[in-house]
């Protein structure tokens, strides 16, 4: 009989999520922070949260009241005794969902997207809310 998939959850944000996390107000970052860090517990990241259409296909989102984080998952698989499967939850954006607006977070994201600018930089780092 095998052994069940062992999942290492690795949370990272982008410089740009970063920077959108700084300008909501404390509670609303806490609160994106707090889900963001859910995802740690086991729950497959892809399953956990609402996946996004259109041109955000393949990403997902969290909520909190009006505010939003869009990540996308990135799967790897590594042989080293057990096998691993190594899952990074990328957070590309965070900012307020404005329906009709330029800054709404979505249309953000689409401009993220239809760009090519998401790519894992240095500054993306795992995620720490204490």
């Amino acid at each position: 009989m095998t052994e069940p998939r062992k999942a290492r959850i690795v949370i990272q944000w982008t410089t740009t999520a970063k920077e959108g996390l700084r300008s909501l107000p404390l509670d609303a970052r806490k609160g994106l922070l707090k889900k963001a860090d859910k995802l740690y517990e086991g729950v497959d990241p892809r399953t956990a949260n609402k996946p996004l259409r259109g041109p955000l296909s393949g990403f997902y989102r969290i909520t909190f009241s009006r505010y939003r984080a869009v990540y996308r998952v990135e799967e790897e698989e590594l042989a080293s005794g057990d096998v691993l499967v190594q899952i990074r939850v990328l957070f590309i954006i965070a900012g307020i969902r404005k329906e009709r607006s330029r800054e709404d977070v979505y249309k953000v994201a689409e401009r993220i997207v239809e760009f090519g600018l998401i790519q894992i930089d240095d500054q993306a780092e795992e995620s720490d809310s204490n």
